[in-house]
């Protein structure tokens, strides 16, 4: 029951717009989260019973993944601990700052949740049954669903029938405003669609390399479908993260893991390694160099939305500024925005509705690193930079290893070192951890290097 659920839960991931349990909070609109708490349970009860000695089911090690997440809350609670009373006493839109502080870590025991079961049933199934399957269907009943999206905005005549399909996918949120023409699909917003998308990029593409026959054929269509509603989504920051993906992916056909074994590619990790840890601090460097110039033409433009990101970051690192060591706690953005918005801020209708008005619209960051630098200052963004570049860096070496033992590259490589920057990369322009697709590819990550070690061991004990 818990892999059919598994399935189900991946091929609802850009669902993420239904009315859903108010209790769930930020995860609250998203099918896959019901689907995941109750997989959650279900893996609760064998999980202590096997801890307790009533069940006979050999326990299965686990790698990595228990290191990380005593790591990330660590970071969580050095951050609290000194931020203690002004989290007590912080209130704003009716929520307080320990509450918000509860929530924001049950959203991340949430997801190292779902990094376990994930970690646990990739050793029970192929992971082409495992991923690639769900979220191939998913990518159909999108293209499906979007077909009749798209009939809606060209043909009047068909919207009566799209909003009558549409209605138990859209029940959680106000509908777009007139005149937005972006795709969608079953996404509150074109850039959530987009990033869910950026997620399931890597996977298609893999299976598209690696089958043959009817199969290939059938994922190469699925693989363009999924390109062309990231186009259609028409969401610039997401453009970002594909432009980074092609990018990451021609490293690893060309130098990294050729289809043709070339020379030496393990001498290219150390310099690549130091550009990627480079890389943020330079672009960071480069936006404070230009930031008066892309103030003004921000604010000259007449682009609300990108007036609120910009704005929301900026407060997001003045309060950097204030405690860049820890930061002012684990979720508690919101409670200092109104002190810590620039002026100019205000120009924008969203900031002035999120602050002051009746929406009760939580005020979002927009970019993980800005909402870390906030919250948890400079060991929260080391922590999560570090986390993934490992992750990516250990998964390349190990595969380097194998095929150099074996003359093989594992199917599931390519997609979890490109999993691994679109984490990196979906950061950017967006600030919420609670996408199960970066849980589920940290415990595929764990599991992945777990196999590579047994493999590593195996040859080592054949040749003694």
């Amino acid at each position: 029951m818990i892999e059919k659920l598994f399935f189900f839960a991946l091929l609802c991931l850009p669902m993420t717009s239904i009315a859903g349990l108010s209790f769930l909070g930020e995860i609250q609109h998203e099918v896959s989260a019901h689907i995941f708490l109750v997989i959650l349970a279900l893996s609760f009860f064998p999980l202590m019973s096997m801890r307790r000695g009533f069940s006979s089911a050999p326990r299965d090690k686990i790698y990595g993944l228990p290191l990380i997440m005593m790591l990330m809350f660590s970071v969580i609670v050095i951050s609290f601990v000194p931020n203690f009373v002004t989290i007590r006493d912080s209130y704003f839109l009716g929520r307080t700052g320990l509450g918000k502080f509860t929530s924001a870590a049950a959203v991340v025991l949430y997801g190292f949740g779902i990094a376990f079961v994930t970690y646990h049933l990739a050793a029970k199934r192929g992971w082409d049954d495992l991923i690639v399957k769900p979220l191939a269907w998913s990518v159909l009943l999108c293209a499906l669903f979007s077909f009749f999206e798209m009939m809606a905005q060209w043909n009047g005549a068909m919207s009566g029938l799209f909003k009558l399909i549409s209605a138990p996918f859209y029940s959680g949120l106000e509908a777009m405003e007139g005149g937005d023409t972006r795709l969608r699909s079953f996404a509150f917003e074109p850039p959530d669609f987009a990033n869910t998308a950026g997620y399931i990029w890597p996977w298609l593409l893999a299976a598209m390399m690696t089958t043959r026959g009817s199969k290939r054929i059938l994922f190469t269509i699925l693989f363009v479908l999924l390109n062309a509603m990231i186009v259609l989504a028409e969401a610039r920051t997401s453009m970002v993260v594909m432009s980074g993906l092609v990018a990451v992916f021609i490293l690893l056909r060309v130098i990294f893991l050729p289809a043709h074994r070339l020379g030496n590619p393990e001498k290219m990790l150390a310099p690549v390694t130091w550009l990627f840890v480079l890389f943020f601090p330079l672009g960071i460097a480069v936006i404070a160099y230009f930031f008066n110039d892309l103030v003004f033409a921000v604010v000259s433009s007449d682009n609300i939305s990108n007036l609120s990101r910009l704005a929301s970051m900026t407060a997001a690192f003045r309060m950097f500024e204030v405690s860049p060591l820890y930061g002012l706690g684990f979720g508690q953005f919101g409670f200092h925005a109104a002190e810590f918005m620039p002026a100019w801020g205000y120009y924008s209708w969203e900031i002035q509705h999120w602050l002051f008005g009746p929406t009760g619209f939580w005020p979002a960051v927009y970019s993980i690193y800005a909402r870390f630098a906030a919250d948890m200052g400079l060991i929260g963004i080391v922590f999560w930079l570090g986390l993934w570049l490992w992750l990516a860096r250990a998964v390349l070496v190990e595969t380097i290893q194998y095929r150099i033992r074996t003359g093989d590259v594992p199917f599931a490589a390519y997609p979890l070192i490109l999993s691994c920057f679109a984490v990196l990369l979906a950061g950017i322009p967006c600030d919420t951890v609670r996408s199960p697709m970066i849980w589920v590819t940290m415990g595929l990550a764990c599991r992945y290097l777990f196999s590579m070690a047994q493999s590593r061991r195996m040859a080592a004990q054949a040749l003694a």
